[in-house]
Parts: structure tokens; C-alpha cells; sequence
């Protein structure tokens, strides 16, 4: 069974197992150790919304850096469990909330909330970026949020007249982009 690292802050330094599920693709450790280096300052007592949660690499390093609570929306049963299973080995159950059902159902279905990150890794070559995004920018946020977005390389940059981007990195064939809202 394959594991990822949390890189930093209190849950720093433990390995966690993953699905050895193929479509699986934690995002490389180097580019959440980037990630969190720009978000640390910041990140105390954000609400996150991990949506493509997978391994839950990103939502866990949000937690571990301070943030407030992480909600992981993960579709697939062997996948949202090893994930369920790990935020219960870390004792962070009471700082997370897990929902197995796709993003779109929950993009679709939720109301009522606004979160000051946004994390999406989504399947790559599958569009749920463009196809989602604005309603995820009509529903869940507010001026200030930030969304990282994670994405192949060779993808065209994602565009919405109300995010400006802040911060890239890049890791293998990922490029992560940390956007911020200005409404």
C-alpha cells in the first residue's frame, strides 16, 4: 500500500497510507510543501473545502497548518475510506468532515457556506475545472478566498474575471496555481 507524507506543522513528519487505486495521484509533496509555505501565514482558522479529496494530501496539510476545519469530498468507497480511516489515526475527526459522493453532487446540492480556501486537484483531461468552477465561485466564495487549483502541466491556465493569480509552482507534469477572489 503506498503512503504520503505530511510535510509540515503539528501532524508534520507522519506517513499515510493511500489506495493503491491507479486513478489515484496525491499531489507531489514538493508542491504542497510550496503551498503551505505561501498559506502558513494565513491559514489560521480557515474553513477549507478539499473538493477531488483523493489521499487527502492537500486537506491534511491544511489541517496540520492551522486550519479551522477541512471538508473532503472523495467519490470513491476504497478511496474515501483509507481517507476516513487516516483522519481518525490522526485524531482530527472533530476538525474534518467527510462526504462520499462526487463533486458535482455536492458542488450542486450545498448552500449556505462560504470557505476561505478552496483546494481542487481534480482527474486530469476530464474539464471538471471549467465545467465547475463558476459555480463554485458563485456558491462558496467570498472576497478574499483563495483557490488552488492543481492541474497538468501542459493545460492552459484557468480563467474567471473575479480570480487574480497569485502564486505557481510546478512539480513533474503538475502545475498548481493559488488564486484569490476579488469580488
Amino acid at each position: 500500500m503506498p503512503y504520503i507524507r505530511i510535510i509540515s506543522g503539528k501532524i508534520g513528519g507522519r506517513n499515510l497510507k493511500t489506495s493503491d487505486n491507479k486513478n489515484l495521484r496525491p499531489t507531489p509533496a514538493k508542491m504542497r510543501e510550496q503551498l503551505f509555505s505561501w498559506l502558513r501565514p494565513l491559514i489560521n482558522d480557515f474553513i477549507c473545502l478539499d473538493l477531488f479529496a483523493g489521499s487527502g494530501a492537500l486537506g491534511l496539510e491544511a489541517i496540520s497548518n492551522g486550519a479551522q476545519k477541512v471538508i473532503f469530498i472523495e467519490q470513491n468507497q476504497d478511496i474515501y475510506n483509507c481517507l476516513k480511516r487516516n483522519c481518525s489515526e490522526l485524531n482530527i475527526l472533530e476538525e474534518v468532515e467527510l462526504y462520499r459522493q462526487s463533486a458535482e453532487n455536492y458542488v450542486r446540492r450545498v448552500k449556505d457556506i462560504k470557505f476561505d480556501l478552496i483546494l481542487l486537484d481534480p482527474p486530469y483531461n476530464r474539464n471538471y475545472i471549467n465545467i465547475l468552477l463558476p459555480k463554485i465561485i458563485e456558491k462558496f466564495v467570498k472576497n478574499g478566498t483563495y483557490i488552488f487549483i492543481e492541474m497538468n502541466s501542459y493545460d492552459e491556465e484557468v480563467y474567471h474575471e473575479d480570480m487574480k493569480l497569485l502564486k505557481e509552482a510546478s512539480s513533474g507534469d503538475s502545475t498548481g496555481r493559488l488564486y484569490q477572489i476579488n469580488k
